[in-house]
This record gives structure tokens, C-alpha cells and sequence, in this order.
């Protein structure tokens, strides 16, 4: 009989590069299952879908390329409006279970930070903010979209007090990079090096986690109206003069009808909850709003409650997954430089109309935000990175992605709004870009990361 040898311990698997494969112990699906955005316009068929609960999960998907092929893709909500979560026999990497927030700290500054995993929901992030009396400068609409998402994505609003993009308030990060190590950055210790990231899509590494700027709490004075006007240029002239006369503004602009909706915000001191006084007014135009953006403002009135006063944190809201054959929210997204608002809109209600007179269809709406633009240095590459200035957001909406006259009006009003008008896309919510209509450095795009759909934007 021939000798054999016993071990105690089982042998581990090698990996493709002859390393020791580290276990993963969060969700793993590889029967060819089909995901899809949360407006169910773009799908994908990932050859593996991840959902890790730890950051050694993470490094072990990253590392081990034969288990989790190439590219490796992280998601949040799967909010994206465009192709961005496409990444056909590649890995799907979600970060939905990966969402602790550790609580509030200083940093090596010495500034007040809330510590969060990247998969939080804003909306939860703002209701354990609230119950301590603290707040984000962001004021986010949708309260389903991640904070790792949100901190290399691009995100807009008319914030009070804030620039108005989610990234500018993330003062450090954790990351897992392309050879599977658990990096941090920070604006205090890195520089450009972490401004850099910020502007990467997960294209340079997998956010794990953030550290976020906090301040006490305030308040919200919303005076809302209706204005209908005379022609494209009255409408401009509109626009500027309700943002002058409040500290913030939102629009939501009906151009073929040349009306807009008009959400003029004012601050109203320190606060974490909305005044008894206020209600129940507020929670209806809370509800009445966050139906109409459901539905893309299709069969449902626009809210027009009298003035009222809120806690920010309350009309941060969350959406339900639509089936397909709802009315849904569906939207495009052009940033321009305030200086052009008359010609944005002149150019807009000409192309519209003309499209209208062809088709018979316009969008219901187009959704209008300022943002307050920080030095080149704090946003070096894509929206908002023309130093200083105001930038406004022209976003048409629809309420059912995959009407193809919707599709149609967005492929050709790309054209009038980026190359005619100048205007700048973003890849996770501009649609139908072609190669050119952005540039993505190349640097900040690394081949584990970088799906098909992102390296046609690579410059």
C-alpha cells in the first residue's frame, strides 16, 4: 500500500495570478440574471452581481479576476438614467449592504464630519442627521441615491448656503483601488490627488466610505407660484429676477406653454424639525411633490401650497420602483453658465416647438437648478469645474423613458444643447451621448474599473 499524506488544514484556492483567494461572504449571483435601472430604460446581464457586507469583500472581488471578471462596476440605487450600469460580462458590484453610519467626528482639521459607509441612502443619512440636530449642506431630492454614488457622480440642486453638489461636501474618502488595498484621500492631506478622484465615476477605485461636512441645522422658507409670460425672453428675465429676489431657487419650466412653476427658497434660522405650525400644509406639498416627480408631473397637479417653513431634512424623499407600465420619471441633464440663460432658453422654446409642430410631442416639463461653482483647483474635470461662477442645470422630462419620440427629441436636442448652446453632459445623466459630447482624463480611469461605456468618453 502506498503512503499517503494527511493535512489538517484545507488547501485554498489560487487565484488567476497565483495568489491565495480570499473568501467572500456577501450576496453572489452568477446564473446570467438581467438588472435594470430604476426607470427600467437601460438593462444589463453581468457575468457575476455582488452585494459585499465588508470591506475585505470588496478587496476580495477586486482582487481575484478569474471569479470577478472585468470590469468591475460599482452601483449604488441604480438610479443612473443612462448606460452607465451596463456592464454586460463584467462584475456588478452594488453597495447597498455596506451602509453604517458611524457618527459624528472631527477630522484631521479639526472640522465637524459625519464618518457614513458609501452605500447609505441619503434619505437615511438625513433622518439620523435630523435626530442629532445636524445637516449636510446638500439638499437632496432623491433620497434613495447612495452616498459613495454621490461623492464621484454628479448630483445637482439649489441648496441654500452650499455650492449645490453632493461632491463638494466630502472631505475624505475610503477606497478600495485596482490591486485590491484599502486607500484613503482626504482634501486636507491630498489635494488635487483627492479633488481628482471625486471627478472619477468609480472609474479609479471603489468608495467604501465617506467623511462629510456637517453643520447645525436649519431651516426652509418656500414661497411657491405659477407664472405664465409672454415669450422666451420674458421667461429668462423671469427666471433671473426670482432667483435675485430669493436665496435659492428651483423651476420647473413648461416651455412649450412658457409658464414655470417657481419653488423660491429663503432661510429661516436654526431648526432640525418642521414648526407645528406649518402642518399640515407642509406634509401635502411634501406628498404632492414627491407624486409628481414619481410620475414625471404626467396626471397629477402641481403643488402650489401657500408659503411655508420646513426642515430640509423632511423633503428629502424616497421613490418606489415603478413596474413598466407606469408613468415614471425620466430626465436628461445640460449644465450652462448663467450668462447664457436667455439664449438657453430662446434656443430651447425654438427647437421645442418645432419638434412639437413635427411630432406632436414636447416634455412635460423642464426642471431648472443654480449651482454655485468653487475654484477649478476643488473641481478640476467635468460639471461645474469653469472656476468660479453660477451654473444653471436645463433639464427636460418625461414621464416614460422609452417613449421613442422622448428618445428621438433627446438625441437631437443633444446637438442644440451641447454644440450649439455649449453646454456640458454628464455620463450617468445626460442620455445618448456620442463619443466627444464629453471627455472623462484618462488617468482617472483604470482598466479593473472602466466598462465599455465609459471608455468611449476617455481623453
Amino acid at each position: 500500500m502506498e503512503n499517503s499524506t494527511k493535512t489538517d488544514s484545507p488547501v485554498s484556492p489560487l487565484n488567476c495570478d497565483g495568489q491565495e483567494a480570499q473568501p467572500f461572504h456577501g450576496l453572489l449571483e452568477n446564473e446570467g440574471h438581467v438588472y435594470s435601472n430604476w426607470g427600467l430604460s437601460r438593462h444589463t446581464r453581468p457575468a457575476v452581481y455582488v452585494e459585499p457586507i465588508s470591506y475585505a469583500d470588496v478587496q476580495a472581488v477586486v482582487r481575484d479576476t478569474e471569479r470577478f471578471p472585468t470590469p468591475v462596476h460599482p452601483v449604488g440605487s441604480l438610479l443612473s438614467v443612462t448606460s452607465t450600469i451596463v456592464n454586460d460580462g463584467g462584475t456588478l458590484l452594488c453597495t447597498r449592504k455596506l451602509d453604517e453610519i458611524m457618527g459624528l467626528e472631527l477630522d484631521d482639521a479639526g472640522r465637524q464630519v459625519i464618518r457614513v459607509q458609501a452605500g447609505c441612502r441619503l434619505k437615511k443619512l438625513n433622518m439620523w442627521l435630523q435626530a442629532h440636530g445636524m445637516e449636510i449642506p446638500f439638499q437632496a431630492e432623491i433620497g434613495e441615491a447612495t452616498v459613495g454614488s454621490a461623492a464621484v457622480g454628479d448630483t445637482k440642486e439649489s441648496s441654500l448656503d452650499g455650492p449645490g453638489y453632493f461632491s463638494a461636501h466630502v472631505l475624505a474618502l475610503t477606497y478600495v483601488n485596482e490591486k485590491g488595498d484599502l486607500c484613503t484621500l482626504s482634501t486636507h492631506e491630498d489635494g488635487s490627488a483627492f479633488h481628482e478622484f471625486k471627478c472619477s465615476f468609480g472609474l479609479s477605485g471603489i468608495v467604501v466610505e465617506c467623511q462629510l461636512e456637517v453643520r447645525p441645522a436649519t431651516l426652509c422658507r418656500s414661497k411657491v407660484s405659477l407664472v405664465v409670460y409672454e415669450s422666451p425672453n420674458d421667461l429668462a428675465t423671469g427666471l433671473i429676477r426670482m432667483r435675485a429676489e430669493s436665496d435659492a431657487l428651483l423651476a420647473i419650466v413648461f416651455l412649450h406653454q412658457l409658464a414655470s412653476f417657481f419653488d423660491q427658497r429663503y432661510k429661516a434660522g436654526p431648526g432640525s424639525a418642521t414648526p407645528a405650525s406649518s402642518q399640515p400644509a407642509c406634509d401635502q406639498f411634501r406628498v404632492a411633490k414627491r407624486l409628481a416627480i414619481q410620475h414625471g408631473f404626467e396626471g397629477v397637479d402641481v403643488p402650489q401650497p401657500r408659503e411655508v417653513v420646513y426642515s430640509r431634512h423632511d423633503f428629502v424623499n424616497e421613490y418606489w420602483r415603478p413596474t413598466i407600465d407606469e408613468r415614471r420619471l425620466d430626465f436628461q441633464y445640460y449644465e450652462h453658465d448663467i450668462a447664457e440663460l436667455h439664449r438657453v432658453i430662446a434656443e430651447s422654446f425654438k427647437f421645442t416647438k418645432a419638434f412639437e409642430e413635427k411630432t406632436g410631442f414636447a416634455p412635460k416639463g423642464w426642471a431648472t437648478y443654480f449651482v454655485q461653482r468653487q475654484a477649478k483647483e476643488m473641481k478640476p474635470f467635468g460639471l461645474y469645474s469653469g472656476g468660479p461662477g453660477i451654473s444653471f442645470s436645463f433639464d427636460p422630462f418625461c414621464s416614460n423613458p422609452t417613449d421613442p419620440l422622448w428618445q428621438q427629441f433627446l438625441q437631437e436636442y443633444n446637438r442644440v444643447a451641447l454644440h450649439l448652446l455649449g453646454g456640458h453632459a454628464s455620463p450617468i445623466q445626460t442620455q445618448w451621448l456620442q463619443p466627444g459630447d464629453l471627455r472623462i482624463p484618462g488617468k482617472l480611469a483604470l482598466p479593473r474599473f472602466t466598462t465599455k461605456y465609459y471608455e468611449q468618453f476617455l481623453g
